[in-house]
């Protein structure tokens, strides 16, 4: 559920923005809304920036967790991912594009060229596993860390606390691809069909790259597959 914020005196406006989003909520300005809404799917205000922040800043915990937030600017010309742009924030952005209003997108990922990883691993996996494993599939292809421009795998992994501690080291964006972004990938089916899905590394690295340049390889309980 996407949840649609705004003073009621701009109730009119809400409900059209709530119309351009699929499965979502309207809600009025209350000193404790966000406290209330806080863990939805996403939060698109309509409302000065100043008042989100305050508003959001003590429900801060974590990147890879806090809820998607999105301003829009009175005149409803701008939508504004303020936090959580890879995790959502910037897609609802894309979206309210199709509706007339200009992504205002500020993550460093949409404006760099390098090489898009993905990566799957076993449940319990450890930083130091997921760190030796994309160092080695790098260097099968002459590629460094610093030549990463994104890393994704699929939502299942959201809380495998592992992974999620080597990327933080290397300071790269994880992006959680859920189940119907990973499906319209064209790829071969795998082992992953065992868990629903029929791809993670190739499905997950080709999301973000436009050629597969080394599909993927085990190495030891994590599987790495690379584009560009």
């Amino acid at each position: 559920m996407i949840a649609i914020v705004g003073f009621k005196k701009d109730e009119e406006k809400l409900h059209i923005i709530a119309g351009m989003i699929e499965d979502s909520t309207v809600s009025f300005w209350s000193k404790d809304i966000f406290k209330e809404i806080w863990g939805c799917d996403g939060i698109v205000a309509l409302m000065p920036t100043g008042i989100i922040i305050r508003g959001i800043a003590p429900l801060l915990k974590d990147k890879w967790t806090d809820t998607p937030v999105v301003a829009i600017d009175k005149t409803m010309t701008y939508a504004i991912p303020l936090i959580g742009g890879h995790h959502g924030a910037n897609d609802i952005a894309y979206l309210l594009s199709k509706f007339g209003l200009v992504p205002v997108i500020t993550t460093s990922m949409e404006y760099s060229d390098g090489l898009s990883v993905g990566i799957g691993c076993d449940r319990g996996i450890r930083k130091s596993e997921v760190l030796t494993a994309l160092k080695k599939a790098l260097s099968d292809i002459g590629a460094d860390i610093k030549d990463i421009r994104v890393i994704a795998t699929t939502d299942l992994k959201r809380d495998e606390q592992g992974l999620i501690d080597a990327i933080d080291e290397i300071k790269k964006p994880l992006i959680f691809l859920d189940k119907d972004k990973i499906e319209m990938m064209d790829v071969k089916e795998s082992k992953a069909r065992l868990i629903g899905l029929k791809s993670v590394a190739d499905a997950s690295a080709l999301y973000f790259g436009k050629e597969l340049i080394y599909p993927k390889k085990a190495y030891g309980r994590v599987t790495i597959a690379i584009a560009r």
